[in-house]
């Protein structure tokens, strides 16, 4: 390897490792914003409010579709407002924390940041992945597939997220998905919206307790980087 090729690679890895000096900060104030952990919370009982219910009156009825219009109707609301309202909550605490971090193009920024570059051999996979495992788990008419593939995949992207923003909080989701969907796949089919509730309430909950902990750890002026940064 000659001289001008050694310089060009450690001209490389100085770009590189600005970019992520660059990033990093922007990334890992948008990935944890105020009120992330009650936000997390409150989610965590919605879904709780629609999964719950789900498993007892399908395990008095015999299947979803046989119980009564009126309490399946009140079940589909609870799910919309976990959905609908949890997707718009998030979407505006992460933009208007973005835009106070770096301008108006912040959020555009942290998708690049995420989607780009060489982190998307990583990141597109792992989300095409987890769209393609839930519509072909609806597609064949059996959604509960769709659980423990999905828990696996997000806690993987959380350990990305962890490891790429140094937020410790993110490897509880981490390792919860991974652990969750591993154990879950033999049993979700017998009770899935009580698996349901297990994998993604726990996880909403868990994560909401470890965001608590970890703002109270650097309220007190702890060092809340993730290991090996």
């Amino acid at each position: 390897m000659d001289e001008d090729t050694l310089k060009k690679l450690s001209d490389d890895i100085a770009d590189i490792k600005r970019a992520v000096k660059r990033n990093d900060p922007l990334l890992h104030d948008v990935a944890a914003p105020p009120g992330w952990a009650a936000f997390s919370l409150v989610a965590g009982i919605i879904l709780t409010l629609f999964a719950l219910p789900a498993h007892i009156l399908t395990t008095r009825y015999g299947s979803f579709d046989a119980i009564p219009t009126g309490a399946k109707t009140a079940l589909w609301a609870v799910l919309a407002l976990f959905l609908i309202g949890g997707g718009v909550s998030k979407v505006l605490l992460m933009t208007r924390k973005a835009a106070r971090v770096d301008g108006r193009d912040g959020l555009a920024k942290v998708v690049d940041a995420f989607y780009g570059g060489r982190q998307a051999h990583v990141t597109i996979p792992l989300t095409v992945g987890f769209v393609a495992a839930a519509a072909y788990a609806f597609f064949v008419g059996e959604p509960w597939i769709a659980l423990p593939v999905t828990s696996f995949l997000i806690g993987v992207i959380a350990n990305g997220v962890a490891i790429r923003c140094g937020l410790r909080s993110y490897y509880v989701i981490g390792y919860w998905g991974i652990l969750m969907g591993l154990v879950s796949a033999p049993f979700v089919e017998a009770a899935p919206f009580l698996w349901l509730l297990i994998i993604y309430g726990g996880m909403l909950f868990v994560f909401a307790l470890a965001q608590f902990a970890e703002t109270r750890a650097t309220g007190k002026g702890d060092d809340d980087r993730a290991p090996g940064r």
